[in-house]
């Protein structure tokens, strides 16, 4: 029951009905799935009493989102600690009910396959909205200047199609793809197939892969490269995997992500990206340990810093981005190969989750998205997929000595390369 309920909150967060059918907009949907779905999955590990929230991914997860909440009250704003925390309450909400309700290798697949039906609908209406102007529930592409000239000598526009929900901005339905793209390949690739499942798999290659174009993402074009070079790095070779990276961004450096727009430092928007950069360290400065308070980077710049972890840097200090690299640390430890976690060696599902992951974080590095679920998703897999794959004959534990010094020494490490690049591309532009 607790698992359906999981389902159906992640369909209502995905899918925004009261965008489709407008007489639902007043209904608190996915409100009252998300409370109905927590006291549901709380009420089931009471009946049937097993590990939960077991996982560092988990402890980091936690922190941050208390850092989020005390960020303000400890810049003076103690209504602020309140709004922080009514808005993250649904991540909390999509986090917790996909770790809580999991418990198989059967309902982990079924999440998967839920998702890609998912990622495909919203494709699929990007797809339309930009070929017919309007999509489902009456979503429209927006139009995106760039800096070329049409032949009227006007700036040229293009269209960036966009999702309904959570997905209303083309970078954020660009990131919900990429979670998706490695469970597709591995469909495609897996020795026996069948005809039938690899063409649909083909099929669903190609929607995605038009889809992901069409919204335009600059940060999804990079992630999509982040993660072919991962799925190919644990699948193939080191080498193959360079490659196809290599090649992934010289064509998106050749035939430009905005289609004629040139990605370098002096560009206009890659300019903006490095002044919010800078703006994100003058705010860490000011308070060292919860930052400028959340969502009070806009107060002191005059836009988001388009990079997650400067902007938690900025909003919730070096406690929170602490607490985020903890999440991300863990995750790609307790899914690679090193530690071989659950058997994440010869695991298929800790390689495509992996894969996953690793286009998000690297899609994250260009976007603000620290507080949407999507960014989590793959690390609430990987916990998952650790819990439903245990071995206990040939079990290695996930938290080794040291590890947290490690992240400590990683999120400082972040920051310098932030400053180091700052600094650098500031002299080139």
């Amino acid at each position: 029951m607790a698992y359906l309920l999981c389902l159906v909150y992640v369909v209502i967060v995905y899918v925004r009905p009261a965008e489709i059918v407008p007489q639902w907009a007043s209904l608190p949907i996915a409100q009252t799935a998300g409370v109905v779905g927590a006291v549901v999955a709380a009420f089931s590990v009471y009946l049937r009493p097993r590990p939960v929230l077991n996982s560092p991914v988990d402890w980091c997860f936690i922190g941050f989102c208390l850092a989020s909440i005390v960020s303000n009250p400890a810049n003076g704003w103690f209504g602020g600690g309140y709004v922080a925390f009514l808005d993250l309450l649904p991540l909390a909400c999509f986090y917790f009910l996909v770790r809580l309700t999991v418990e198989t290798r059967r309902q982990l697949r079924g999440l998967i396959v839920l998702l890609v039906a998912l990622s495909l609908f919203q494709a699929v209406n990007g797809i339309v909205q930009y070929h017919t102007g309007t999509g489902i529930g009456g979503s429209t592409a927006i139009a995106d200047r760039v800096q070329t000239e049409d032949e009227s000598g006007e700036p040229a526009r293009i269209m960036r199609i966009r999702g309904t929900g959570i997905f209303n901005d083309p970078n954020d339905l660009a990131m919900s793809m990429l979670v998706v793209f490695p469970f597709i390949l591995t469909g495609i690739l897996s020795p026996r197939p069948g005809v039938l499942r690899r063409m649909i798999g083909l099929a669903a290659i190609g929607v995605l892969g038009y889809a992901l174009y069409l919204t335009q993402s600059r940060g999804g074009f990079i992630g999509f490269a982040a993660l072919t070079a991962a799925y190919l790095y644990r699948r193939t070779s080191r080498w193959l995997a360079i490659a196809a990276a290599v090649a992934i961004f010289a064509t998106v450096l050749a035939v430009g992500s905005r289609r004629g727009e040139v990605i370098d430092a002096s560009e206009g928007s890659a300019q903006g990206r490095v002044q919010a950069w800078s703006a994100g360290i003058e705010m860490l400065k000011t308070n060292p340990l919860f930052g400028v308070g959340y969502d009070q980077f806009v107060e002191h710049h005059d836009r988001v810093a388009h990079n997650s972890f400067v902007h938690t840097f900025a909003e919730t200090g070096m406690i929170g981005a602490y607490c985020l690299v903890g999440v991300f640390f863990y995750f790609l430890v307790g899914n690679g190969v090193r530690r071989n976690v659950s058997n994440a060696a010869r695991s298929t599902l800790a390689r495509d989750i992996w894969a996953s992951g690793i286009g998000v974080i690297a899609c994250a590095w260009f976007l603000s998205r620290q507080y949407i679920p999507v960014l989590y998703l793959p690390a609430a897999m990987g916990a998952d997929r650790i819990t439903v794959e245990q071995d206990p004959d040939a079990q290695s534990p996930l938290l080794s000595a040291g590890d947290w010094t490690t992240v400590a020494v990683i999120t400082v490490v972040l920051l310098l390369v932030v400053y180091v690049l700052v600094r650098s591309l500031a002299l080139w532009s």
